[in-house]
């Protein structure tokens, strides 16, 4: 069987372009409160890898802004491990000076501050805040087979093999494919040609 995989590849999946896409949300809540509205609302309570997350959730914000923000970051309990609201792990950590400190002995929450720099802080003070959302990039694919591609064995085959070449692009390890589905569970639609008027004006006039 062969298969011909036609794609485009999104210049946005080149290496070191973030994952995420953040929003402010300017109305303080409780960080408990504001997990609840990004889970609603977007995707969670901000989560930051690394330092291009970090300049793009700073870049985000409106000119002028300089109240400390809720992220997505918090443990459980004094011994706990640090996680982010999604369940990551949490291993980049811009802690300000002499921070986290757990003063008072219920500091479980963290916010950022317009500089970048975190600190711990209680839960249920009110904070403006940061929710995101992963960032989605649609690859068109046309597949000629003659086999019927929706076959569902076919369509992990397809997706694995352009999982492998998208990676060997710069699609980064934690980035997940997914087919999407216009109408029912069918993913692949048939494509028509139909050719031009001038080639039909041509086939005429050799016709008479």
């Amino acid at each position: 069987m062969r298969i011909d995989l036609i794609f485009v590849l999104i210049s946005a999946l080149s290496p070191g372009v973030n994952s995420y896409v953040f929003y402010l949300v300017t109305v303080k809540m409780t960080w408990p409160d504001a997990q609840t509205y990004c889970r609603q609302h977007h995707g969670d309570l901000a989560t930051v890898n690394d330092k291009t997350d970090l300049a793009e959730l700073l870049k985000s914000l409106p000119s002028g802004f300089r109240d400390d923000m809720w992220i997505g970051l918090y443990r459980t309990n004094a011994f706990a491990t640090w996680v982010f609201s999604d369940g990551s792990k949490c291993l980049f950590r811009p802690w300000s000076p002499s921070q986290p400190n757990n003063a008072g002995g219920n500091q479980y929450c963290v916010y950022s501050s317009t500089a970048g720099y975190w600190n711990d802080w209680a839960c249920l003070d009110k904070l403006p805040f940061i929710c995101y959302e992963e960032k989605r990039q649609i690859v068109r694919l046309e597949v000629k087979s003659s086999q019927s591609v929706n076959d569902p064995a076919l369509k992990n085959m397809i997706l694995a093999k352009l999982e492998q070449i998208l990676k060997e692009n710069g699609l980064t390890e934690d980035a997940k494919l997914s087919w999407m589905k216009f109408s029912g569970e069918k993913v692949f639609h048939k494509m028509w040609y139909q050719k031009s008027d001038a080639s039909n004006a041509s086939c005429k006039r050799a016709m008479t």
